[in-house]
């Protein structure tokens, strides 16, 4: 994990190896009727050098039919992770209304 987070990029050959095997990296899946709630650690920071805390962790709501939904978020920290993807259930719950 250490060198996924690693935002010099000092250590890109041993990312690479670990996220090859890495079976740990999903947060929660989670299927309510047609949807999909997936939650995993990106293994890389996705804020992409932007001032602000490294983005680690994503979630994402899919349909089979439909491909991904307008639904992504990305968060920080595993906690954070479980916590949204409590969020995203409850967003399919309501319909998938926007607040």
């Amino acid at each position: 994990v250490e060198a996924a987070t690693d935002r010099a990029g000092g250590y890109p050959i041993k990312w690479a190896q670990w996220h090859g095997i890495a079976k740990n990296r999903r947060v929660a899946l989670t299927t309510i009727g047609k949807y999909t709630i997936s939650t995993v650690f990106l293994s890389l920071d996705h804020n992409f050098g932007i001032v602000g805390r490294p983005l680690l962790f994503e979630t994402m709501v899919s349909t089979e039919k439909d491909g991904f939904l307008d639904y992504q978020e990305r968060y920080s920290t595993w906690k954070e992770a479980e916590e949204m993807h409590k969020d995203a259930i409850q967003w399919i719950k309501d319909g998938c209304k926007e607040e």
